[in-house]
């Protein structure tokens, strides 16, 4: 239950601590790829929490607090949070082994002369870099009520995918939108995600339960889909099986747009 306290904004002068903390963990997905139309969000959606501690450091209502300037990215990093994984190279791009014809005029191939005269061709251009963790990586503050029926200020990760297979950890940044009064952009506050499995098509388990709390959030208009019963692979998957699109047959509720 959150203490009484004095409405805050960044901008009137007080100086509130801000504290993001997880209020769900992502658990698994499947990898999207490097195509641009196959998305496979991150299972359970992420959700980071906000809580502000006024200047006796007690908590404020939600209410309170003036929200319209908070945002909170995400970035994807490896397990020991050592590393950034947010970026990747498209295996598309990278050089493949190219034939190596021979020239016009000289030996037949494998003769030490064709060898001589024989070259590959080198591609160009450089290989491409693409974000690792695609969807929408900032989210706005939402005051919601969870699954309990208590107000909090809500940051909503519902279409984060990621293209590569592995184990991973998303970082959390709070920061306030500047304004003239504070021109600069300060990461004020810091939350990690438990480590979660990113699997490939035919390893994928399948999509878990819709939790509580996104059930919650559905039902005060975020678009955000919710599951009846958890879905997993029931046979043995074959190379060759078609995958199964786990987000066809969702039993969900209408998606509504999202405040």
């Amino acid at each position: 239950m959150f203490n009484a306290g004095r409405r805050c904004s960044p901008s009137d002068g007080e100086l509130p601590k801000y504290v993001v903390e997880m209020a769900q963990h992502p658990v698994r997905a499947r990898m999207c790829g490097f195509g641009e139309k196959d998305r496979r969000p991150l299972d359970p959606p992420p959700v980071v929490r906000l809580r502000v501690r006024d200047d006796a450091g007690e908590f404020m209502h939600c209410e309170d607090v003036d929200i319209w300037r908070f945002v909170v990215s995400a970035t994807l990093w490896a397990p020991n949070t050592e590393g950034d994984r947010s970026i990747v190279i498209n295996p598309n791009t990278l050089p493949s082994s190219v034939p190596v014809y021979q020239v016009p005029g000289t030996s037949a191939p494998g003769t030490a002369a064709a060898s001589t005269a024989s070259s590959s061709i080198m591609p160009l251009s450089e290989p491409v870099k693409v974000r690792n963790l695609v969807g929408t990586t900032v989210s706005n503050a939402y005051l919601l009520k969870d699954h309990n029926d208590r107000l909090n200020i809500f940051f909503i990760f519902h279409d984060l995918s990621v293209r590569t297979e592995g184990r991973f950890r998303l970082k959390f940044q709070f920061t306030i939108i500047p304004s003239e009064e504070e021109p600069r952009a300060l990461v004020q506050s810091v939350a990690w995600s438990n480590v979660f499995e990113v699997y490939s098509a035919k390893t994928f388990p399948g999509m878990t339960d819709s939790t509580e709390l996104s059930k919650a959030f559905a039902t005060q208009g975020i678009k955000i889909t919710i599951r009846k019963s958890i879905r997993g692979r029931s046979y043995q998957h074959r190379p060759g099986d078609d995958d199964m699109d786990d987000a066809d047959d969702d039993d969900a509720l209408p998606p509504l747009a999202a405040r």
